[in-house]
């Protein structure tokens, strides 16, 4: 669609920017704690596993897989602000593409697939297309581990209509069930919850919970069942 054409080419400059100041490393660093809550269960044992992050952004989240030890990752992102932005801090491994195209000729290739923020910037049809081009890429075993906006959640509009570039949303069953129909396998969904790694995340954490046990209640009362996820993103993974 040519309005996301226009909107990517800006994406920095017209959002990222404004919503989070201008990128560092520093600032990137910060995030490694949370990175590592939300997303070191998924990492393999095996240093030398290919792995791809899709919709990179600026590229630190590459930047921290790289840290930790994993030494064959990359990222690319639509927006060539974003790669762009990746250049000026010095985070390698990042290129700008349209994931369809890069990933159309790789089969096999990934031991693990990254998609944090990126399949909500699809429609239905689009992103049954890109589920379908992910698990080709993966290699027989390997993982896919997605972060996307969560419907179930009171505050969903935030996320999902917080980017105009936004299509979807999802609960844990849509997104199994969407999941389930590209092939794969061992599917989870997680909450995402505020990552403990300091004093203030730790109340956050503990007044969550007390929050996320009202809604339990609230749930109960009108359905008869208290199970369900609150949290605006959730965190999925699955395997081929």
């Amino acid at each position: 669609m040519i309005y996301r054409d226009k909107f990517y080419s800006k994406y920095v400059s017209a959002h990222t920017s404004q919503l989070y100041g201008e990128a560092s490393l520093n600032d990137i660093k910060k995030e490694f704690p949370i990175w590592r809550a939300y997303f070191g269960r998924f990492l393999p044992d095996n240093k030398n596993v290919k792995i791809i992050d899709l919709g990179c952004g600026n590229g630190g989240f590459v930047w921290w897989l790289q840290e930790v030890g994993f030494k064959n990752v990359n990222g690319i992102d639509i927006s060539e602000e974003q790669a762009d932005e990746a250049e000026k801090l010095g985070i390698k491994n990042i290129v700008k593409a349209d994931i369809k195209d890069f990933l159309k000729d790789k089969k096999e290739v990934f031991g693990v697939i990254f998609a944090r923020d990126v399949l909500e910037h699809f429609n239905k049809e689009e992103a049954i297309d890109v589920l379908n081009i992910i698990y080709d890429s993966l290699k027989q075993g390997g993982q896919f581990v997605c972060q996307t906006v969560n419907a179930e959640n009171l505050l969903w509009g935030r996320l999902r209509h917080g980017d105009f570039t936004h299509e979807l949303a999802f609960t844990k069953e849509s997104i199994a069930q969407v999941l389930n129909v590209s092939g794969f396998s061992e599917i989870k969904v997680y909450p995402q919850r505020p990552a403990i790694h300091g004093l203030k995340s730790f109340i956050r954490y503990y007044l969550w919970r007390c929050v996320e046990h009202c809604l339990r209640f609230y749930l109960l009362i009108e359905t008869g069942s208290s199970n369900g996820i609150f949290t605006q993103n959730i965190i999925v993974s699955a395997k081929k």
